[in-house]
């Protein structure tokens, strides 16, 4: 996977925390099945800079958030149950809850952003699209 602006290490942090986040399953594919890295790294290519830097301070700051919880090892390496009941954990605390709603929400809008997930929900955007175009046109809207 080519990345712009994301590291190796950066992109597997996302893609744990996404994994954690969405637990896809039921049909749906894992996170590297999907564009939600490569979402989440063309969205932060076209950030001011400023906010590129705080995501990416978020994202270590991911990592290391069950070490600041007492867990036992950083986010990548604990099983998925944990890595659970660290961001419940963490969405528990006062200080860090809009900073986990703002990494959950992320990691919702990378993966079910995907064209792909979008269609196997029943949402086909491409028809939305085309549909459109033609009550436009049938209207004479602009």
């Amino acid at each position: 996977m080519t990345l712009s602006v994301l590291t190796p290490r950066e992109a597997s942090i996302f893609a744990c925390l996404c994994d954690t986040v969405v637990a896809p399953g039921n049909g749906l594919p894992p996170v590297p099945g999907t564009d939600a890295v490569r979402f989440f790294d063309f969205w932060l290519e076209r950030s001011p800079r400023l906010n590129r830097v705080g995501l990416r301070a978020l994202l270590y700051l991911t990592e290391l958030a069950p070490r600041l919880l007492g867990f036992r090892a950083r986010l990548r390496a604990l099983p998925e149950a944990e890595r659970v009941r660290v961001l419940e954990a963490a969405e528990g605390s006062r200080r860090a809850r809009a900073l986990v709603k703002l990494m959950k929400g992320i990691a919702f809008l990378s993966y079910y952003g995907d064209d792909g997930i979008m269609r196997r929900l029943g949402y086909d955007p491409d028809e939305r699209i085309r549909v459109a175009r033609e009550l436009r046109a049938t209207e004479r809207r602009p």
